[in-house]
């Protein structure tokens, strides 16, 4: 099975991809399972504030990349998780491998941390875990209790992938954080609702879904009563994607966050090294 983490982001020139590579690439892994898309983005926005920090700049790709491996092994459960809500995934091998990977990945940045007295950001990186594990507690209780909305998910989805890059930010510099804020929010926002609108093409994807919660608040009682019965076939599934231009409200959120990212990378005060950064990612219009 392809995994992608290699060509495409090589080509793209990532740098932290890059130092990641030797931990997210195993033979063993590559043949029986797929990892969840690596924080490019967020990643190479931390590193960019990270380093324009004088006192931790010498330390910057330790924490970016220890920070990216702790993140993709949070999205390698959360696909464990998904698959056995969703009863796919059935391959044993592939469950049991993402199991031992996601606790690989998240255990790699002890021993890195470790390795050079950063006992701090160990402390700092594993509070973010707890934080991230109960925000999804949270989440997972409205679920249960059916008082989820599509803009409750999508606030929380962005939380979820935005709190361990900020892990860092005491020991940024203090003119930068909210710039860092409003970029970080802004890019996350904008790779969550491109996630969803990916899901919303598929139907064994559907369940908890941004377009889930957008049907369920839109519904009929009788829709209601069939997603909570779990009476949605595909063809349901395709009649209420139509019915509540699931696709199209996702197509014209995606534009205005694209359209409001690419406006503050722009407009925000930024050195010229650190905007040069941010376009190798972002592919920043000029002003």
């Amino acid at each position: 099975m392809t995994n992608r983490y290699s060509r495409r982001q090589q080509m793209n020139g990532y740098h932290i991809s890059q130092l990641a590579k030797r931990y997210v690439e195993h033979d063993m892994i590559q043949a029986h399972t797929e990892l969840p898309a690596f924080p490019n983005a967020r990643v190479e926005l931390m590193f960019a504030f990270l380093n324009r920090s004088k006192p931790i700049a010498e330390h910057s790709e330790l924490f970016a990349l220890v920070t990216s491996l702790v993140q993709v092994g949070l999205d390698t459960h959360d696909t464990i998780e998904l698959a056995a809500v969703q009863h796919n995934d059935r391959n044993l091998r592939s469950r049991q491998l993402k199991v031992l990977a996601g606790d690989y990945f998240s255990s790699r940045f002890y021993n890195l941390l470790a390795q050079q007295g950063q006992i701090d950001t160990v402390r700092a990186l594993s509070q973010s875990v707890c934080d991230i594990n109960r925000l999804k507690m949270t989440m997972v209780d409205k679920m249960k209790h059916w008082t989820m909305t599509a803009e409750e998910y999508l606030r929380a989805s962005v939380t979820l992938k935005k709190s361990l890059f900020q892990s860092f930010n005491a020991q940024m510099n203090q003119e930068d954080i909210s710039t860092w804020e409003e970029l970080l929010d802004s890019l996350t926002e904008l790779e969550v609702l491109e996630r969803e609108q990916e899901r919303a093409d598929h139907f064994e994807r559907f369940e908890g879904s941004w377009s889930y919660w957008h049907v369920w608040q839109q519904g009929t009682d009788e829709e209601r009563r069939k997603l909570k019965q779990k009476l949605v076939d595909e063809m349901l599934w395709n009649a209420l994607m139509s019915k509540y231009e699931v696709r199209e409200q996702l197509a014209y959120q995606v534009r205005v966050s694209r359209d409001k990212l690419h406006t503050l990378a722009v407009t925000l005060p930024l050195d010229e090294s650190t905007r040069q950064r941010l376009d190798t990612f972002l592919a920043l219009p000029r002003l």
